[in-house]
Order: C-alpha cells, then sequence, then structure tokens
C-alpha cells in the first residue's frame, strides 16, 4: 500500500472534507518527514520504521485522528478535553481544519509514547527523533544492549553502527560523517 492510495482514498470525500483531510495529511507529512504513508485497518496511516504514529480519517458526522494507542489521550486529557474522543480516536469537525498546534503536540507525544514502548520483551529497541526519524535500532539482552546496534543523525544519514556482547563493545565500529561516509573505524576485538 502506497501514498497513491492514501489519495485515491481521500478522493471519495465531497470536496470541503477533502480539503480539511489533505491539509490534515499534508501537515502531518511535513513534520513526519521519513514517513510512510499506508492505508493501515482501512484508513490512511504514518508509518515510521513500519512503526505506525497515527491514522486518520474522514467520517458522515466528524473526521477522526487514530493514535493507535488505546491509552495515548490520557496523556494530553487537557488539550483534548474540548473533543468527543473514544478509546482509540478522537473526533473533529467535518468541515473545519484541525488545530495545527494541536496536531504538532499530539505528534509529539506519540512519538514519545513510541519511545516509552521500548525495548519489546524480545530485546528490539528503536528510538526515534521528534521528527519521526530513527535515531537508534538494535537489541538489549538482559537489559544490556547485545548486537548488532545503528545510530543515525536528525537527517536519517548513519552516524555511527558496531556491536555489543553484554553491555560492553565489541568487534569493528564504524563512525560515519554528514554525508553517511566511513570517517573512522574502531577496533573492539582485544577488548574484553
Amino acid at each position: 500500500m502506497s501514498e497513491a492510495q492514501v489519495n485515491a482514498h481521500l478522493k471519495k470525500f465531497a470536496p470541503e472534507q477533502r480539503r480539511v483531510l489533505i491539509e490534515l495529511r499534508d501537515h502531518i507529512a511535513s513534520k513526519l518527514p521519513s514517513s510512510e504513508q499506508v492505508i493501515k485497518y482501512g484508513i490512511p496511516t504514518f508509518l515510521i520504521s513500519g512503526v505506525a504514529v497515527v491514522g486518520f480519517d474522514g467520517y458522515k458526522g466528524h473526521n477522526s485522528l487514530f493514535p493507535y494507542s488505546g491509552s495515548f489521550n490520557l496523556r494530553l486529557k487537557k488539550e483534548l478535553e474540548k473533543y468527543e474522543q473514544t478509546k482509540g480516536s478522537i473526533h473533529f469537525e467535518l468541515k473545519k481544519s484541525i488545530p495545527k498546534p494541536l496536531i504538532n503536540k499530539i505528534l509529539d507525544e506519540r512519538i514519545k509514547q513510541i519511545n516509552d514502548s521500548y525495548p519489546k520483551k524480545t530485546g528490539e529497541s528503536l528510538e526515534f527523533y521528534a521528527n519521526g526519524v530513527l535515531k537508534a535500532k538494535g537489541r538489549y539482552k538482559n537489559e544490556k544492549l547485545h548486537g548488532d546496534w545503528q545510530w543515525f543523525r536528525k537527517t536519517g544519514v548513519i552516524m555511527r553502527s558496531g556491536s555489543f556482547k553484554n553491555g560492553a563493545q565489541v568487534g569493528i565500529w564504524t563512525t560515519y560523517d554528514a554525508s553517511g561516509k566511513v570517517y573512522k573505524v574502531t577496533d573492539f576485538s582485544g577488548s574484553k
């Protein structure tokens, strides 16, 4: 599924509602520049590294934002108190633009919530910058960094990569310059 499918999905709405939804989509895309737009669970959704950040859609009497978390609305309880909500959605007026400062707060808080959800029980760990760009990825074992890790700049360009064994740096580590070219290589093979 792709951005083209999101565009096709939005064409089914009446012009005024479509305008509001396209404005919402474009604003989210500008705040999450590395995101992928897909149709997930039948609605337009923004993914970062395969993780759903937020979805949205239009309905007969309102437009909705879906933060893909049943506990999310409690994180912005005060900011969302004047909007109708369900456990997994926030409703907005049909033909009225959703306030951009509110969208920005929702996206910022959602990225924080995603970061707070790692590491997973499997050890998988991802961390994102506020703009949705991947900051770090790797694994934990017994609460210590373990296996291959990578760190990225806010631009998405790789910054450093290397491996850990039970929290200690091992093997070859590579540092990259701002363009992603190898800058320095360090050998931790002799380390304990």
